[in-house]
């Protein structure tokens, strides 16, 4: 490595970011959705004239079987595979080879020797490799998929996942609206029957599915689920020396979650990491796991649970700071006041905290609580408060 160049990132790094990405994406298409179909009840008529119009004037090869007619297009120039459609699953696949190359190593795919000689290096024709098996993979569809990753990694990732018959009647949904104008086939009504999928009994081949806005929102909350548990599992499992890393990144991902109000995912998503199997690179990470999976019942108006939650882990020797958020979730505000004038010696817990983290929404409501902050930190208490559509924001604990 030349002086000053910067060394190449760990594939954890770059998964980090890659999961980033993905559920920002995600969260992007959630937010547009209302005005993106607001926008389509206007252009869907033109649309479909256009469509047809372009039909009659490209289309060649016209065969007419029943009610459904086959056009033939032809493209000078398409995208490999719209560029993999699944970018995400491709990004895990890359993780998958770079922390356990003898994977890749087991590849029966092959180069010529006349196209091997035109790589600059060793690497270079590795990574064409690579991408020969991505692009295999993402070919085949979501159930091989994940059948794909037990036989590679010996872990049977769609076992006793609540989401996965969503999850494929969704993608199986996504292949009739991409091929078929959103009309039932025998393959999707095979598919789901099989994988148990909760579908309208009476669909039969032909019939046309229509996606609603709680079916947008369902497919929402599943794709984030399924997105965030495939890849973290897959990290922990393949980095167990990185995985410090992936709690920073599971705390940050149901930080930004609880604090945007989508207790939903955030809590399945923390039912899963909280496990007594699953396990925590320190004690520390894992109670900050177990304090926001608190909140988010708590946020979503399940007290019962939230308490249930603190009074299975003994807190008496943790830190003030967690002792304070199980006083302010039991609602034990006397003893959250207490804490307060404890902790506004520690220089780590920044009275910031007070005015931005939801974790204290209710404490801010309390009668005494402007008093003892301004009391710990001898100015008055004031904060601006964020709100969406006239709700309080949820607050947690991040890395």
């Amino acid at each position: 490595m030349a002086s000053g160049e910067k060394p190449p990132k760990h594939p954890t790094e770059i998964l980090y970011d890659d999961i980033i990405k993905f559920t920002q994406d995600i969260e992007c298409l959630h937010t547009t959705l209302p005005l993106f179909m607001t926008i389509m009840e206007h252009i869907q008529k033109e649309t479909h004239s256009k469509y047809h119009r372009f039909i009659n004037d490209h289309g060649t090869e016209k065969n007419k079987d029943g009610n459904q007619t086959t056009y033939s297009i032809v493209v000078d120039d398409i995208a490999k595979h719209d560029r993999l459609n699944d970018s995400f699953l491709g990004c895990v696949i890359r993780f998958i080879f770079s922390i356990k190359p003898e994977i890749l190593n087991a590849s029966e795919k092959s180069i010529p020797f006349t196209d091997l000689i035109r790589f600059p290096s060793i690497d270079a024709a590795r990574e064409y490799i690579v991408e020969k098996e991505v692009e295999a993979v993402i070919r085949k569809s979501h159930v091989e998929q994940f059948v794909w990753l037990k036989d590679k990694l010996g872990t049977p990732f769609n076992k006793e996942l609540k989401s996965w018959p969503i999850f494929v009647e969704l993608n199986e949904c996504r292949n009739l609206f991409v091929h078929c104008d959103g009309r039932v086939s025998s393959q999707y009504l095979k598919v789901c029957t099989e994988q148990k999928c909760s579908i309208d009994e009476k669909l039969k081949v032909g019939d046309q599915l229509h996606v609603s806005p709680i079916y947008f929102e369902s497919a929402y909350k599943c794709i984030y689920e399924i997105g965030v548990k495939l890849a973290h599992v897959i990290w922990r499992r393949l980095a167990t020396d990185h995985i410090a890393e992936s709690d920073k990144s599971i705390n940050n991902i149901t930080y930004s979650l609880i604090d945007k109000g989508e207790f939903e995912i955030a809590i399945r998503l923390l039912d899963f990491f909280t496990q007594d199997q699953i396990k925590h690179s320190n004690d520390i990470n894992k109670r900050m796991m177990i304090i926001n999976r608190a909140q988010a019942y708590k946020w979503s108006n399940d007290d019962t649970t939230c308490k249930k939650i603190l009074s299975n882990l003994d807190w008496s020797a943790s830190g003030d700071n967690f002792k304070l958020a199980v006083s302010v979730l039991n609602e034990k505000y006397d003893e959250a006041y207490s804490l307060m004038k404890r902790l506004k010696h520690d220089e780590s817990f920044h009275k910031a905290y007070y005015k931005d983290w939801p974790l204290f929404r209710e404490l801010r409501k309390q009668a005494d609580f402007t008093t003892v902050y301004e009391d710990c930190y001898k100015e008055p208490f004031k904060v601006q408060q964020k709100t969406e559509e006239g709700k309080t924001p949820a607050g947690v604990f991040s890395n």
